[in-house]
């Protein structure tokens, strides 16, 4: 193929010259017949111009700032994203944030960034709408994400029914689930509730097949509504044998009401909590959880990002990350 210097020998020109004849520097001076030679001559010898990639990674979140703050799931993944990007030599455009106060979506944003990395609960159409302004498109933790775009999450179906096998096996009956609903959001940030949650589905389908009594509270997600949660269990003479919290915010709550209550971890009830982040690791007793890898989860999304970037490839591919049983002071198995 021929080189930019190939065609300044052949049109007597300097290589910067054919360059920003090639580029169209509108600051050039150059003569016209200069100009039209250096084409003459690129076109004869089938010059064809080398375009950059376009590095760059736009994060568009379902979190706002304050959110992503004080909430460790979002902080964590961002941290994970920002390495990998770090690593890999890529570089991250300022994050969009679709959370109800931010106004319209810049499309000209996503549409210049080299990738965008989708976090957070958004509706089909909204990812397909994505999708349609930038086809390096990667959602993270979202299973419900049309299987003809990239995305990255944990099966929570699957690890709640083999939590709660493990359960079976220690013969304890009375197993109780304390989470939230979610919502879904549109490209105008507007949220609609969407109640399907993969570990309370998972829970009452397993309850309902053993025969046993459901007892799920989906109150919300934060520290208040597990303390709420084991209050009302109290006043209503249910403390199961064993409490599963739908995350890790709400396992605090759980774990500070019963100590409030001078309930005995894990002699008296068991705890359990979902994502197993780093807040609640450090707890006291230790909480035992079903440890969601969302660091895992923010650099597959990166390198999944750079491969459609480098045109490696072409078809979409969804990848589930193993979610597993960390086992400490509130929950052991019988293993």
């Amino acid at each position: 193929m021929a080189s930019i210097r190939d065609i300044a020998k052949e049109a007597n020109v300097s290589p910067g010259t054919v360059s920003r004849v090639l580029n169209n520097d509108p600051t050039l001076s150059v003569a016209a017949t200069t100009r039209e030679r250096i084409h003459d001559v690129a076109k004869r010898m089938q010059y064809q111009k080398v375009s950059r990639k376009n590095k760059t990674i736009q994060i568009i979140t379902y979190a706002s700032r304050a959110k992503e703050m004080s909430d460790p799931y979002y902080r964590e993944i961002r941290l994970a994203i920002e390495a990998e990007v770090t690593r890999l030599n890529l570089s991250l455009k300022r994050t969009i944030r679709i959370d109800g106060s931010s106004g319209v979506v810049d499309f000209d944003k996503v549409e210049k960034a080299g990738a965008i990395i989708v976090v957070g609960n958004f509706s089909e159409a909204a990812i397909i709408e994505l999708q349609a302004h930038n086809n390096n498109i990667v959602v993270i933790n979202n299973p419900n994400t049309p299987k003809s775009i990239d995305a990255v999450y944990s099966d929570l179906h699957y690890a709640m029914t083999t939590l709660l096998n493990e359960i079976e096996k220690m013969n304890l009956k009375r197993v109780a689930y304390v989470g939230g609903t979610h919502t879904v959001r549109n490209l105008a940030g507007e949220a609609k509730l969407y109640n399907t949650d993969p570990r309370y589905e998972a829970y009452t389908a397993w309850c309902e097949d053993h025969h046993i009594d459901a007892l799920p509270i989906m109150s919300g997600w934060e520290q208040e509504d597990g303390k709420l949660a084991v209050q009302r269990f109290i006043a209503e003479d249910t403390l199961p044998d064993v409490l599963i919290a739908g995350n890790d915010m709400v396992a605090i709550g759980i774990l500070q009401q019963l100590q409030s209550e001078n309930i005995k971890l894990p002699d008296e009830v068991k705890l359990v909590s979902f994502n197993d982040l780093e807040v609640i690791q450090y707890a006291v007793p230790s909480v035992s959880g079903v440890h969601i890898p969302v660091d895992e989860f923010g650099r597959t999304a990166v390198r999944m990002a750079e491969e459609r970037i480098n045109k490696t490839r072409k078809i979409a591919i969804h990848v589930v990350v193993e979610a597993q049983l960390n086992e400490r002071t509130t929950f052991k198995t019988m293993h």
